[in-house]
């Protein structure tokens, strides 16, 4: 590892379009001990000659069949020889203090080993939209291996993020290549479970929006279920069980009822994990009946709904809601379907509302 050179991966996907200012927004720099790893996995456009075309000895192209971009990411740490990681898409870009700011912060404070940014959401132009920070809880500084389970939003996109090199390479960490939508979130938490993180309430990058977007282009049902594995990676984690019972109930409520509505079976086997078990009977209960109306509305396995109906009664007798649930539908399932599609028309479904649509319509 080379002191106090700054490792930036950018994966590349058929990115010509932006790929020449996320590039010039590192040569623009003011901190200038970097290399910037460029993997080009498997483009078919221009990608690979654009970048090519920047004769710096700083800059390093790879190339890779393709294969996504975790493995992308991964391709990138492997030929990474810096002190410190960053992060940068080729979509993406830097503003010139990016890499001086978070460099000299974790350098001032060596006791933590990451450092988060805030920054701006830009659509196609360049155009700023809102700050990364109007979509964040926090800021949280220290552990914050429990909020980052909580949700993604913690740090937003990868390209606020700096981490420690010696981290990562200590505890072999990687990109996860079998989920497509979030292995950065699923990296993230994995290094916050062994290191602390500052903030920095500077605005130093640019998250790019549009129709390109890797969680633009995915269907809705697709990216759920990719947020599911995160999910359920993380409950699988040791450090989860130590995280409050708060957070551990609304993970489950967000993997149970919102990424895996439809997929009864897999909701039907997590209730069966020790870790749903070490939820609140209350909680449990609640999360049942729960499953058990998302099924009836979507006319789902009888028998899974009587199960959870049942279950959901026995863990908490005095809630009248699941016995009024199972009585109605034992006797009349559309009678107890209508009712429930009264009660929830208000509510709308977290699956199929597209990530930055507010942002798009600006």
């Amino acid at each position: 590892m080379k002191d106090g050179v700054v490792s930036i991966m950018m994966p590349a996907y058929n990115a010509e379009r932006y790929i020449a200012q996320a590039i010039e927004s590192v040569l623009a720099q003011s901190y200038t001990q970097w290399e910037l790893v460029i993997v080009n996995d498997g483009s078919t456009d221009r990608t690979a000659d654009i970048a090519a075309q920047y004769d710096d000895p700083r800059i390093r192209n790879t190339h890779q069949a393709n294969a996504g971009e975790a493995a992308a990411r991964n391709t990138a740490l492997q030929h990474m020889q810096g002190e410190f990681v960053a992060f940068l898409d080729s979509d993406d870009f830097y503003l010139p203090d990016h890499l001086d700011l978070t460099v000299n912060f974790l350098k001032m404070n060596p006791s933590l080993s990451g450092v988060y940014s805030d920054g701006f959401y830009c659509n196609e132009n360049g155009d700023r939209l809102a700050e990364l920070s109007s979509r964040r809880r926090g800021p949280f500084i220290g552990r914050v291996f429990e909020e980052a389970v909580y949700s993604s939003d913690v740090f937003g996109p990868p390209v606020c993020v700096v981490l420690q090199g010696e981290i990562i390479n200590h505890h072999d960490l990687k990109f996860d290549p079998n989920i497509i939508i979030g292995p950065d979130w699923d990296f993230f938490i994995q290094f916050s479970d062994l290191a602390e993180f500052g903030y920095l309430d500077n605005k130093t990058c640019c998250y790019r929006i549009h129709t390109r977007n890797l969680s633009s282009m995915i269907s809705l049902e697709k990216r759920a279920l990719e947020l599911a594995n995160c999910r359920m990676k993380a409950i699988k984690m040791a450090s989860f069980q130590r995280c409050s019972l708060k957070t551990r109930e609304w993970v489950f409520y967000d993997l149970l009822i919102n990424q895996l509505r439809g997929y009864p079976e897999r909701q039907d086997e997590i209730t069966y994990w020790p870790e749903f078990s070490n939820l609140s009977e209350e909680n449990q209960s609640r999360l049942y009946r729960l499953m058990a109306s998302k099924a009836i509305l979507e006319k789902s396995d009888p028998g899974l709904i009587t199960i959870w109906l049942e279950k959901s009664i026995l863990l908490n007798p005095r809630d009248w809601r699941p016995k009024f649930i199972a009585k109605t539908y034992g006797v009349k399932p559309e009678l107890c379907c209508c009712l429930l599609q009264i009660k929830n028309r208000s509510n709308k479904d977290s699956r199929f509302i597209p990530p930055f649509v507010d942002l798009q319509t600006r």
